[in-house]
C-alpha cells in the first residue's frame, strides 16, 4: 500500500517537473533574444565621421566712449554738516558737466560712501572725531575731444579725485558681427584644407558654438594731467587707442 502510494507521488512529481521544463523551453524559443536585438541595434548605427576645428575672428576698432570717474570727498564734525557739504560740491560737478552737453543719463552715480573718523587717545577708549563722505559719478562721455574739458571742469567745479579714465566701445554688436563671420569663414576654409589633406570631401555642419574674448576697457591715469594744471606746465594728451574683439568658434563638419 505505501509503496504503491510513494509510487504514485513520483510519478505526479515527474510530470509537473516536465511540464515546467517545456514551458521554460517553449517560452526561449518564441521570445525576442535582447542580448542579440542590442547587438543588431549597436552594429545597425552608422560610423561616426566628423570633424571638428576652431578658429578666431579678430577685429579692430577705435573707442567711442570715454568713462570717467569724479569724486567729491569731504570732511566734518557732523553727519548734516558733512553730507550738506558734499551734496552741494556734487550738485556743482553734475551742473557744470551737463552745461558741456552730457545728458543726464550718461552720468551715473555710483558710490555714496558716510563713515565716521576715529581717534585713539591714550588709555582712552575710542572716540568719533568727525565723518568723511565720499561721493562718486561717472561720466560717459560720447564725443572724446571733449575729454579734456570734461575734466578740467569737473575738477573745477568741486570734484577733489578723479579716479580711472577708460576708453570702450558702446555697442560692440556689430564687431561681433563681423569677428563671428570672420571665424567661421576661416573654419571652413581650414577644415578644406583638412579634408583635402586627409583625401575626404567635407560634408554639411553638425554643430557648432563660440566664445567671446573681449578686451577689457584701457585706462589711463589723469593724476600727471591734474599736477600740471597746478603748476602751469602743458598738460599731457590723452589718446584713446585702439581695442580689438575676438571670437573664436569649434565648427564639427560631416565627412562624406
Amino acid at each position: 500500500m505505501e509503496n504503491s502510494l510513494a509510487k504514485k507521488v513520483l510519478m505526479y512529481a515527474g510530470s509537473l517537473f516536465l511540464l515546467a521544463a517545456s514551458a521554460c523551453i517553449l517560452y526561449t524559443l518564441t521570445q525576442p533574444r535582447w542580448s542579440e536585438n542590442l547587438k543588431a541595434e549597436i552594429t545597425n548605427q552608422p560610423y561616426a565621421r566628423t570633424i571638428t576645428v576652431d578658429a578666431e575672428g579678430k577685429i579692430t576698432s577705435k573707442p567711442d566712449i570715454a568713462l570717467i570717474d569724479l569724486s567729491v570727498v569731504v570732511q566734518g564734525k557732523t553727519v548734516k554738516e558733512v553730507t550738506k557739504a558734499g551734496n552741494v560740491s556734487m550738485s556743482q560737478v553734475i551742473e557744470a558737466v551737463k552745461k558741456l552737453g552730457i545728458e543726464s543719463k550718461d552720468i551715473a552715480s555710483t558710490q555714496y560712501n558716510l563713515y565716521p573718523n576715529y581717534v585713539y587717545p591714550d588709555n582712552r577708549s575710542p572716540r568719533i572725531d568727525g565723518y568723511n563722505l565720499t561721493q562718486n559719478i561717472q561720466v560717459k562721455v560720447r564725443n572724446l575731444d571733449q575729454v579734456d574739458d570734461v575734466l578740467d571742469t569737473g575738477i573745477s567745479a568741486g570734484a577733489n579725485q578723479v579716479g580711472q579714465l577708460t576708453f570702450d566701445i558702446d555697442d560692440p554688436s556689430a564687431l561681433k558681427k563681423q569677428a563671428r563671420e570672420k571665424a567661421f569663414t576661416a573654419a571652413k576654409e581650414k577644415a578644406k584644407e583638412m579634408a583635402q589633406a586627409a583625401g575626404v570631401s567635407l560634408g554639411r555642419v553638425v554643430t557648432f558654438s563660440e566664445g567671446t574674448g573681449y578686451q577689457p576697457p584701457m585706462f589711463a591715469n589723469y593724476a600727471m594731467k591734474a599736477m600740471s594744471a597746478d603748476s602751469g606746465a602743458p598738460a599731457p594728451s590723452i589718446e584713446p587707442g585702439t581695442k580689438e574683439l575676438n571670437l573664436t568658434v569649434s565648427v564639427t563638419y560631416e565627412i562624406d
